[in-house]
Order: C-alpha cells, then sequence, then structure tokens
C-alpha cells in the first residue's frame, strides 16, 4: 500500500500541538479539577512539553490534541481516502482523533452511511504519514443508543516492537467515556467523542472488560470482550452487470449483478457475509460500493466465484452511467473488471 505523507512547514510545528494537555481521558472537563477516577487534572502544559507528550512514550489515557494537530492528521486521512478509497470517503467529517505516545494517531472519519478507519504516524518534522486506511462495515458501525457501547474492531497491529493492539467502536451520547480493563487490574481510558471510542495498548494482552461509564466513572454500559481479533473492516468487493438480465433502463430500480470478492476466501461464497451497498448519486452517474466482510482464520487464495446480487436503486436511473465504486476512479459496471 503507498504511504501518503502531508508535512507542514517548521514554523508551524508548534501551532500542530497548540491545545494538547496532559495524558489525561477524554472524559475529563477541560482545565484542572480532577476527574471521575480522582485523577488530578491541570490546565494545558506548554506547547514544547505536549509535542513530546506526542513524540514520547505510550500512556493509558489520551493526550488532547488541539484543531491545528487534528486538522493535519484529518488532511492527511482525508487525502489517502481520496487516492486509495474515493471522492465519498474523502469527504467524510472526522469525528475522533486518538492519541497517546509513540508519534501513533487513530483517526475516524465518519458520517451516517460511511466510516473509515485511518491510522498515522506523527513525525518530529510536524507530518503526518498515513499507514492505512480502510472502510468500516456498516454492519459493524452501527450507532447505538443511550449508554450503549459496541464492538466495531480489535485488532493486533504489527507495526511496532512487540506490536500491539487497536480497538476502535461506538459508544452511546449518554455515556461519558470508555474504559477497558485487563486481568491484571490496569485500565486504559479511550479517547470519545461523536458517538465513537479509540484506544490502542503494547502487546498481545486481551481486554477482559470494555464499558461504558458515567461522570462517576460508574460502569452505565458493556459489551462482551472476544477471545480472539475481530475486524470491522469491509473488504473490496468488485460488482458488474448480470449479462443473463435485462439490461436497466432509465425507470429502473432494481439492478441485477454479479459481486466478485477480492480477498482471499478459499473458494467460499461471499453469502452472508455482504456490505452495502452505498449509494453516490450525482446528475450523470450512480455509483454503487459494495463490500464483503473477511472470513475468520486463514484462507487459500484459490478464487472467489461471483455470487449474484440484486439490489434497489434510491431512485429511478434515469440516464445516469452505473459505475462500481470499488475501484478509483469508479468503473464502467456494465462489463466485468477487466472486461
Amino acid at each position: 500500500m503507498r504511504r501518503l505523507q502531508l508535512f507542514v512547514a517548521s514554523a508551524s510545528i508548534v501551532a500542530i500541538v497548540a491545545g494538547c494537555g496532559p495524558a489525561e481521558p477524554t472524559l475529563l472537563p477541560s482545565g484542572g479539577g480532577s476527574d471521575a477516577s480522582g485523577i488530578e487534572t491541570t490546565a494545558p502544559e506548554p506547547t514544547e512539553v505536549a509535542f513530546g507528550l506526542v513524540l514520547g512514550a505510550w500512556r493509558p489515557a489520551p493526550i488532547r490534541l488541539g484543531d491545528p494537530q487534528i486538522a493535519v492528521v484529518s488532511d492527511a486521512c482525508a487525502a489517502a481516502a481520496r487516492e486509495q478509497l474515493g471522492e465519498p470517503e474523502a469527504n467524510l467529517p472526522t469525528a475522533l482523533v486518538d492519541a497517546r505516545g509513540e508519534n501513533v494517531a487513530t483517526a475516524i472519519l465518519a458520517d451516517d452511511e460511511r466510516a473509515i478507519e485511518c491510522r498515522v504516524r506523527i513525525d518530529s518534522a510536524g507530518g503526518a504519514t498515513v499507514d492505512k486506511v480502510l472502510r468500516l462495515a456498516p454492519s459493524a458501525a452501527a450507532a447505538v443508543a443511550d449508554t450503549g457501547i459496541g464492538l466495531t474492531s480489535l485488532v493486533q497491529v504489527p507495526d511496532r516492537e512487540g506490536d500491539r493492539m487497536l480497538i476502535l467502536g461506538r459508544v452511546g451520547p449518554k455515556a461519558f467515556g470508555v474504559k477497558l480493563g485487563f486481568d491484571d487490574d490496569t485500565e486504559v481510558f479511550a479517547s470519545s467523542a461523536n458517538g465513537w471510542y479509540a484506544a490502542w495498548w503494547p502487546g498481545h494482552a486481551r481486554a477482559s472488560a470494555i464499558v461504558a461509564v458515567d461522570n462517576k466513572s460508574l460502569v452505565v454500559g458493556t459489551v462482551d470482550a472476544p477471545r480472539g481479533e475481530v475486524s470491522g473492516e469491509m473488504g473490496a468487493a468488485a460488482w458488474w452487470l448480470d449479462p443473463k438480465a435485462p439490461p436497466p433502463t432509465a425507470t429502473s430500480t432494481s439492478i441485477r449483478g454479479l459481486l466478485l470478492e477480492e480477498a482471499c476466501a478459499s473458494g467460499k461464497s461471499p453469502e452472508g457475509r455482504i456490505e452495502g451497498p452505498l449509494f453516490d448519486l450525482t446528475e450523470t452517474a450512480v455509483t454503487v460500493t459494495f463490500g464483503v466482510r473477511a472470513r475468520p482464520g486463514v484462507q487459500d487464495c484459490q478464487g472467489n466465484p461471483p455470487f449474484p446480487v440484486t439490489f434497489k436503486l434510491p431512485e429511478p436511473l434515469a440516464e445516469r452511467t452505473l459505475l462500481d465504486g470499488n475501484k478509483v476512479p469508479p468503473r464502467d459496471a456494465a462489463k466485468p473488471p477487466g472486461g
């Protein structure tokens, strides 16, 4: 995967970290005082100290990021999404950015229909380098109500010595924050904003508790901690019009097509794992994007069979072209990939 990098001028390095404070949970109020668990808080530290936190050792609670630093991460993620996923994903608003040391940040860009995960590194020159950007499956990223909490993804990431675990998910608007508990009685506080949460920790330890808490740090919502990894990624799947079906007309809303999972799946059908479709409508085209949730475990790459799909357009096709949004730029869906 190509890595994208955005740089800011050296004069703006200070601005990037403006507003960063001590590594306290995002559920803390701004300014001084103490949080729900009694941790003492202070006003934001000097910029030089805060910048050191971003580049320094991992911390179990997130570092407060200022708007300029969030903007650098967001811009890098949008640029990577535009190149690798497409324009709709590039235009998603930033829902959350989590940083807790070791130069690593996780961003979630999302609206009510789409969401992407973006893994970023912040360097000492003030640049944001995107390691990975991926679509999140709608079924794994559905919003939750009140004090509820859901798990979208919990994966091992081999991008540091000893690896790390990365978690993200949804949390209800009435919850105050999200906390992860471990068998050795340690805790990790997630960043949380706009109905999302995210965190990471070194090594391979599994969280034994994933909970939403109120402003007194009392548990108000729980989700079962999985024994293994959970991937929320919506893997790529190309689609094209079924050549055996009547071609669509200007009044068509029902479309028959064939779908091809692009990830290794031991030749198994994607039935029950198909995500979408997502639609992007313009005056000249209707872009339709499908995805497929990955099969668990190691898979053979023996080729996947095309799978028939029938879907409804949100409005009649009219004189517009049907496009497959799996590629950048979207490809004509009148024929199969490479056809």
